[in-house]
């Protein structure tokens, strides 16, 4: 059976979901990155999903999809009342 470590990422952690969204949304997109792992039989450093890193995936791409939608929703009503008013 090989074991497997955690290993920290080397890179920083992105401004831009702080200034977009928040600490929150900063957060859900860290947790939602793989983790990388050392394998310790052979020394390779990988990345894979947890358990955890897929729940906060799945909450990033709700996220993403409820933003797109209102914008969605934002461009009709302005077409519709340019439409209404011409």
């Amino acid at each position: 059976m090989t074991a497997y470590h955690h290993v920290p990422r080397s890179e920083y952690s992105p401004v831009a979901p702080v200034v977009v969204g928040g600490v929150a949304l900063a957060l859900i997109f860290e947790c939602s990155r793989k983790p990388r792992f050392r394998c310790e039989k052979c020394g390779s450093v990988f990345s894979r999903h947890t358990l955890t890193s897929r729940v906060f995936q799945l909450l990033w791409i709700g996220i993403v999809a409820v933003i797109l939608l209102l914008l969605a929703g934002l461009l009709v009503m302005i077409v519709g009342s340019c439409l209404r008013s011409a």
